[in-house]
């Protein structure tokens, strides 16, 4: 820990694994000031040229390298390849009307079903009128990415846009507000995004320093890779006159890709030289790192500091762990019940030493006096051990708390399904949790019950929905009358 540091200060770790390179910083914060605490970056790309399974090999070889625990935030890269990414004005409304509004807008655009989607959106509000990013991912893709770090045991606390970390970054440290092009290129992919006063527009590239040798030619390419995105993303009313060109990630260290871009584009090409807003250590050669290679870790930077709530465009994919959320509250609750511990049995001591020690000195009246106090410091000690009867019965609610989460999450489900054509007729008649134990797994019980409108399949619907959830459900029929239709559903719940 740097000298300085509170132990109370909050830290958040940001891990980026989606171009070809690993790279990671941890930052601390204590009020609005922000330090950079260590980087780490492990190139995976020539060691296995898979994306996804060199990045899962590089996400093993931090945790052998660093142990992060629970006390910081850890947040983890969401790639963005096929993101839809739009920016709404919508005139100033309550928060559920605009998310009601974001919703209708992404689904008559996108040809999928809603359940389908993952739909996130931020709000930057306005006088008149406010600024919405919103994205939408195919659940299946966050599903996929939130099974893999699983798989791999990642703890972590939320998963972040790739796009929007990158943006966060910039405009904390080198904010414009002007129109601006920022390009994290990578060795296999790069995140482009698209900076106005009205909002920001990002998109996932397949395309990296990896793909072409020629600098001139590979920068042409990204030419029209920011051209389309300008033409397809952005829109018409308004033309975008970009100040600059801010480039980060591995493409902002390749000095000759670097000046074939600025002479292709005919645009000032920015680079990241210093740290403006986050305070830096003397020396940043971690793992012999160059100070270069640090700062050019924007999509890191900006993922940590959506972990300690400073991200300008902070709009996680996921957010929450009950169970990390649990062991921060759990070691609090330890040194409370251990200082109090120790400053009653300190006044016990001293409160017999003394009185051994003034026996002899003091008039029969006063030994009294003293007697009473150490009777006093017997009760004490056997309300001591009350409060760490009590503290351990917390410990035990604490740990309770993920199954909890297990009804609400089956009814939020269930509540999309309800919401398409086909359902009007359905219901959930009951609801059961079995919660686990240390000898049997737990499960959770619904019942639903269906009319004659109801769709044929609506059982079926609801088993896939809650599997998408919980990675499992059994379905079967308990019943059928001419009237009402029932089945049971049971999810385990771990």
């Amino acid at each position: 820990m740097a000298r300085g540091m509170s132990i109370w200060q909050r830290t958040a770790v940001g891990i980026d694994v989606s171009d070809g390179t690993l790279k990671a910083v941890k930052l601390a914060r204590r009020g609005r000031r922000v330090r950079l605490l260590r980087a780490w970056r492990i190139p995976y790309y020539h060691e296995d040229p898979d994306p996804r399974r060199g990045g899962l090999a590089a996400i093993d070889t931090l945790l052998a390298r660093a142990r992060f625990g629970s006390r910081p935030r850890v947040v983890v890269s969401m790639p963005i390849r096929g993101a839809v990414s739009r920016t709404y004005l919508i005139p100033a409304m309550e928060a559920d009307r605009i998310a009601e509004m974001v919703r209708y807008e992404v689904h008559s655009e996108v040809d999928a079903p809603p359940e389908d989607l993952v739909v996130r959106h931020t709000v930057r509000r306005g006088v008149e009128e406010s600024q919405v990013p919103t994205y939408a991912l195919k659940r299946a893709d966050v599903d996929a990415r939130a099974a893999d770090l699983r798989a791999q045991g990642v703890s972590y606390d939320q998963l972040e846009t790739t796009g929007y970390a990158l943006a966060s970054f910039i405009e904390a440290e080198m904010p414009r507000g002007r129109d601006r092009i920022l390009l994290g290129v990578g060795e296999v992919s790069t995140d482009l995004v698209l900076l106005t006063e009205r909002g920001v527009w990002m998109r996932q590239v397949p395309l990296g320093l990896a793909d072409d040798d020629d600098a001139e030619r590979l920068a042409r390419r990204f030419k029209a890779e920011v051209d389309a995105a300008i033409r397809t993303l952005l829109p018409s009313d308004r033309p975008f006159a970009p100040h600059d060109l801010v480039l980060t990630e591995e493409g902002a260290l390749d000095a000759g890709f670097t000046g074939a871009l600025k002479q292709v584009l005919g645009l000032t090409v920015t680079r990241v030289h210093t740290l403006q807003r986050i305070d830096a250590p003397g020396r940043m050669d971690w793992d012999d790192q160059t100070p270069e290679q640090v700062l050019a870790m924007g999509k890191a930077f900006g993922l940590a500091l959506a972990g300690l709530g400073l991200g300008r465009f902070r709009c996680p994919v996921e957010e929450g762990n009950p169970k990390r959320e649990v062991l921060r509250l759990v070691p609090m609750a330890g040194i409370g019940v251990f200082f109090c511990a120790l400053t009653l049995v300190a006044l016990g001591l001293i409160g017999t030493r003394r009185a051994e020690a003034l026996e002899q000195a003091l008039p029969p009246e006063l030994l009294t006096e003293w007697r009473d106090l150490a009777s006093e410091t017997t009760t004490l000690r056997d309300e001591l051990e009350t409060v760490t009867l009590r503290g351990d019965a917390l410990r035990a609610l604490a740990a309770a708390r993920p199954a909890v989460y297990f009804p609400k999450r089956a009814l939020v489900r269930a509540a999309r399904l309800f919401e398409l054509p086909g359902s009007e007729d359905a219901r959930i008649e009951a609801l059961n949790l079995a919660p686990p134990t240390a000898d049997r797994a737990g499960r959770l019980t619904l019942i639903l019950a269906a009319g004659p409108r109801a769709a044929a399949d609506i059982g079926e619907r609801l088993r896939t929905s809650l599997q998408h959830e919980f990675g499992e459900a059994d379905l079967r029929a308990t019943g059928e009358d001419p009237v009402t239709r029932r089945w049971t559903l049971e999810v385990p719940v771990r």
